[in-house]
């Protein structure tokens, strides 16, 4: 209680004396309050300064894009803080305050500013770099004054949805908020089905679960969900309800952000195939009702291929017209709920509709009580009809009157449908999503936004980044270009659908009598659709026909080179119109080699120009390409070559199902034979297919390469291979010349993209003949993913026998540096690893590469004072490697001390094998692991590779009293028994896993006047979703260009036995892969600038990588 008196002092806000003085804050005022102008701008920021915006979009909007640990950790970079007070968003500005960040409203010092949601027009800072989630990329209506705004202020809008691990469009993202969805849309649910479940009668526990935003964070919801599930365990639900069956569509975060909720209650996993057994059983099982059960569906769960083939995912994913929907009579009736994750589109069957819902109600065999519908699809893959907001965060759906209503008491299936449910863990989903961005921040704020396109440093930003800026300079960049393209088409359509509705509400009768649209037809097309500008083509054609066109899903490609794919319905006023049009767009799309069909029609999606034409004009002879092999890289390749309707393949390998699997999926130009390429009573049929073939690709293991050359010269026949000339094929080119055959070698990644992308860079540098190369390097490794590295302890896994992978580590290595030829033994190459950090994200060791200077000369670079090539591996590979070889366990042949064991007919245990290897005696776990250390001590290695050592050692199970693993006896050598040692689950790719390559290239150059330039090119390449490995694609796809561009013209290549060297192979075939999406990303830094008259500065060793140390420990 206060006197009247201190009231005025209480209200002006004058603290006390025990008090800390700190910010005022505006007071609360019923009416609202005006908002604060903007002072002065500032123009463009300052580099080193962050801005983070006051959310404002809705009340609910209480996230921010970095916690105050994540703005500590930017001061303690160096970086400057500047946060906008809020009095709604989770942190308080205290905690931002104590992190170092500086409250103020004015944001005009910060040359980048980070909020959450789209940032009000009036707002939005000019000449700044902006990132928020935008909702611009497919020009969507509402978000297309606020590109505007960027393009007129000259503002770098960098949109999160677009901030990816391959810097592409629809790579797997880096920042956002999926698994937040799906727990704050499961918690939801809950509170729903709690609160329906009385509405029908029933109390169950579920009642005492509130929504996520009730809870004051994420852990406090789980134990409310918890809580409730101890109740279910211990006094079950009601029997009417059971058995409960939960469904879960798709394997994303969203899914398993919600199905980590569900497993908070008493559960069962249940295959979506038992479903129908577990519902047959009803209620009988009181066991039954203490439990949930939850099952897992996904696409071969839902669909069910039209001609009754096999289900493929990836023909699945590019072809769903080929499928149908099972889901509504094998998954939905026997579902109590469904929880509804997966991605989806207009091009995939429905899970179900309302008619099927409807269906099974009539039939009386319908369990569904509720869909919890994360993804917010109207309409979409479940027949959600409107969406709902947190504070009513439910509706009923009626199948039998097709009507909804916010009344949980009313009959129908509940469904929950928010679509902004992260913001309902604001705490969590901030602290989750600043982790993911806080990488790329530093980058983004070291310089001001450009002013100009293609000016300043947006092109050093890292790969991820880079991919996610829209707008700079005032221009759309080049991957968004297509926008302005969609914005056209969008707004004639929405003036058409204008017209079309005056004239209707004129009264003007149509055809039949009837007012509407008589004949539509739903199109689908794939391919280049925004630079070759036929959208805006098909519109023409459209209004020239007084038709009209609506978009149903238009799906961006992920770069300018790739494939787009539209979905749109074509209506006309007669069929006969409806037919002309269909016609004009079908050959307009023809003659942009764009791939046309009728959506539901049933037919195979081949290019239009395939459909316009039953038969090949003459410049398009057919042609035979022979594929030897069918293993990863195969699929890239013969996917490649068929997009040419001329190009008809035979694919032969001993291996009858994986050839057969190819003639599936491609139909009767593809053939399949089973065949041995070495077997010599296969001759006669390895001739024949031979001479009846164009093409030979041989992806068969490299020693069986001369074998086919051979049989290609005998007969006059072109032959591409991608692996490295041997002296073997090396002596055939006398006779390839004689023969007038071309055997191109060395078209894969490594050799392959890494000769073309090293000549093409050393060509450009050294245009000039008075240029001097000082340096080259270049290292390449295929990897896993650095998602999927983790589970194994080297950073590394296997697509077959490790056994390669460890004969590799024990090859000799010569290199030249500073003019001085350098050589490493194989017993010391793991000993001389070097760590290197690519792109200020990826850690890795290199390894010298064997014989680089055999390259040298082939590259032209025979006087270059240094020249290197190395391999890849993740940091950490060669430590543990090394430890591994040092104890002897990559030793090939028999080891003396093994010989005791191997006749004693006993099978010993791994630690007595390895004692004996070590010439140690035989203690226990313990006493051995002392004497390990001991000894790997006594090679001279740090305390640390002494822990890491012992610690991969036990990995491997070394120092158990396991048995040798299957397969491997004591008189197998070392490296046999380390193989089988490492052929766990760990090290093997799992479902889902991707695999990545890496290169890198380094040239140094010095020009006639002085200067010193460094030249950079890098590619990271991730496997695609869903798809063919990196590796396999990278491979595949190089040999599939080479191979179609000898088909297309040999005769610019010449003959003989060939690496891709010159400019007529490399200029084509790199080209092409740009087109794929596969590129280099090249750079290039000034070391030294040009000397004037009285300049005698020379260039360091150390400005080029350090004194005395190999090339590739530079610091990049």
């Amino acid at each position: 209680a206060v006197e009247p008196r201190f009231l005025t002092r209480l209200c002006c806000g004058r603290p006390s004396r025990h008090q800390p003085r700190v910010a005022m804050a505006s007071r609360v005022r019923a009416h609202g309050a005006q908002a604060p102008k903007d002072t002065q701008l500032l123009a463009g920021g300052r580099p080193g300064v962050l801005g983070i915006r006051r959310e404002d979009k809705n009340k609910w909007e209480r996230r921010s894009p970095l916690a105050p640990r994540h703005v500590r950790a930017l001061v303690g970079q160096g970086l400057k803080v500047i946060v906008q007070p809020s009095t709604r968003r989770v942190f308080t500005d205290h905690e931002y305050e104590e992190a170092g960040a500086i409250i103020q409203e004015d944001l005009t010092e910060c040359a980048a500013i980070a909020a959450v949601k789209e940032v009000p027009i009036d707002l939005l800072l000019p000449n700044r770099t902006w990132i928020f989630f935008s909702h611009t990329i497919k020009a969507q209506p509402a978000g297309m004054p606020l590109l505007d705004a960027a393009l007129e202020k000259k503002v770098r809008l960098v949109d999160y949805e677009c901030i990816t691990e391959t810097g592409q469009r629809g790579g797997p993202r880096l920042v956002a908020f999926g698994n937040f969805a799906g727990y704050a849309g499961a918690i939801d649910f809950l509170r729903g089905l709690g609160e329906r479940f009385l509405a029908l009668g029933y109390s169950t526990p579920l009642l005492h679960i509130g929504s996520a935003f009730m809870y004051s964070s994420l852990e406090e919801a789980q134990r409310a969900v918890a809580m409730a599930g101890e109740a279910i365990r211990r006094n079950g639900l009601p029997p009417a309800l059971c058995p409960f069956t939960a469904v879960f569509t798709g394997m994303g975060n969203v899914t398993q952000g919600s199905l980590d909720i569900f497993k908070l209650l008493p559960h069962e996993i249940v295959d979506p195939g038992d479903l129908s057994k577990l519902a047959e059983t009803g209620h009988a099982s009181s066991e039954d009702c203490h439990k949930l059960f939850l099952s897992i569906t996904t696409a071969e769960h839902m669909v069910r291929h039209k001609r009754g083939g096999a289900f493929d995912k990836a023909e699945y994913y590019t072809r769903p017209d080929q499928y149908e929907s099972v889901f509504q009579d094998t998954i939905l009736p026997y579902s109590t709920v469904i929880v509804n994750g997966m991605y989806w589109d207009e091009r995939f069957p429905k899970l179900f509709d309302h008619e099927d819902l409807q269906r099974h109600v009539v039939s009386g065999n319908d369990r569904l009580l509720g869909v919890c519908d994360i993804t917010c699809d109207a309409d979409g893959s479940v027949p959600t009809r409107q969406f709902t907001s947190i504070e009513q965060p439910f509706f009923i759906y009626n199948a039998l009157t097709d009507q909804t209503t916010t009344s949980l008491d009313d009959p129908g299936v509940l469904f929950h449908a928010v679509d902004h449910l992260p913001s309902e863990l604001p705490r969590e989903a901030s602290e989750h999503f600043g982790n993911c961005l806080l990488p790329f921040l530093p980058s983004l704020v070291a310089a001001c936004a450009p002013q100009a396109p293609g000016q300043g440093d947006t092109g050093s930003l890292p790969l991820p980044m880079r991919g996610a800026v829209i707008t700079e300079g005032g221009q759309l960049t080049r991957e968004y270009q297509y926008i302005q393209q969609l914005r056209t088409a969008n707004a004639r359509m929405d003036q058409e659908e204008r017209e079309m509705e005056e004239e209707l509400s004129k009264g003007a009768l149509h055809p039949h009598g009837v007012q509407g649209v008589p004949a539509c037809v739903g199109l689908e097309l794939s391919g280049h659709l925004f630079d070759t500008k036929l959208i805006n083509r098909i519109l023409d054609l459209v209004e020239a026909q007084h038709g009209r066109v609506q978009i149903q899903n238009l799906d961006v490609a992920s770069t300018v080179s790739d494939e787009s794919h539209l979905s749109m319905l074509v209506m006309a006023q007669s069929q006969e119109q409806l037919d002309k049009i269909v016609s004009h767009i079908s050959l307009a799309a023809s003659e942009v080699d764009v791939a046309m069909r009728r959506a539901g029609g049933g037919s195979t999606m081949v290019p239009a120009a395939a459909q316009a034409s039953s038969s090949l004009s003459p410049s398009q002879p057919p042609r035979s390409v022979l594929v030897l092999g069918s293993g990863f890289v195969s699929g890239p390749l013969v996917e490649y070559l068929l997009r040419r309707p001329e190009n008809s393949i035979t694919i032969a390998s001993l291996e009858r199902s994986e050839v057969e699997a190819f003639a599936h999926r491609y139909g009767s130009r593809v053939r399949p034979e089973v065949l041995d390429v070495l077997a010599p009573e296969e001759e006669a049929a390895r001739e024949a297919l031979v001479k009846s073939t164009d093409v030979i690709v041989s992806l068969v293991p490299a020693t069986m390469h001369v074998g086919i050359a051979r049989l290609a010269i005998r007969h006059g026949k072109h032959m591409v291979t991608a692996s490295y000339v041997s002296e073997e094929m090396q002596a055939l080119d006398t006779d390839a010349r004689a023969a007038g055959v071309l055997i191109i070698n060395e078209v894969g990644l490594d050799p392959g993209i890494d000769h073309m992308s090293a000549m093409q860079m050393i060509h450009h540098a050294t245009s000039s003949a008075s240029t001097k190369v000082l340096r080259f390097s270049s290292l390449c490794g295929g990897l896993p993913a650095p998602e999927a590295a983790g589970s194994s302890p080297l950073g590394y896994k296997f697509s077959w026998s490790p056994t390669g992978v460890l004969l590799a580590a024990r090859n000799a290595a010569r290199w030249r540096q500073d003019g001085q030829l350098q050589e490493i033994p194989g017993s010391n190459l793991l000993a001389n690893s070097k760590p290197l950090t690519l792109n200020n994200a990826l850690a890795f060791d290199v390894l010298p590469n064997r014989d680089s200077t055999a390259f040298a000369e082939l590259y032209g670079l025979s006087d270059a004072p240094t020249f290197f090539r190395g391999t890849l591996r993740y940091r950490g590979f060669c430590d543990k490697m090394l430890v591994v070889a040092r104890l002897g366990l990559l030793e090939p042949g028999p080891v003396a001390a093994l010989a005791p064991l191997a006749t004693s007919g006993q099978n010993p245990t791994r630690r007595q094998w390895f004692s004996a290897l070590l010439g140690l005696p035989f203690h226990d776990e313990a006493s051995l692991r002392k004497s390990l250390r001991e000894h790997i001590g006594g090679m001279g290695m740090s305390k640390e590779k002494v822990e890491i050592g012992e610690e991969f050692v036990g990995w491997l199970g070394l120092l158990s009293d396991l048995p040798l693993p299957a397969g491997a006896t004591p008189l197998d050598s070392p490296i046999d028994v380390t193989t089988a040692l490492l052929k766990r689950e760990e090290m093997s790719y799992l479902p889902g896993e991707r695999d990545m390559v890496a290169m890198y290239h380094e040239l140094v150059v010095e020009r006639a006047d002085g200067a010193v330039e460094r030249r950079t090119a890098t590619l990271i390449e991730y496997a695609e979703p869903n798809g063919a490995t990196a590796m396999a694609r990278t491979v595949g796809l190089t040999a599939a260009i080479a191979a179609q561009l000898v088909l297309d013209n040999a005769e610019p290549f010449g003959i003989g036995v060939q690496r891709p060297l010159r400019k007529e192979w490399y200029e084509p075939v790199l080209q092409c892969l740009d087109g794929e999406g596969i590129r280099m990303d090249e750079r290039t830094e000034l070391l030294r600038p040009p000397r004037t008259a009285d300049d005698t500065t020379f260039v360091t060793s150390g400005q080029m990588g350090g004194a005395g140390q190999p090339v590739f420990a530079a610091k990049l």
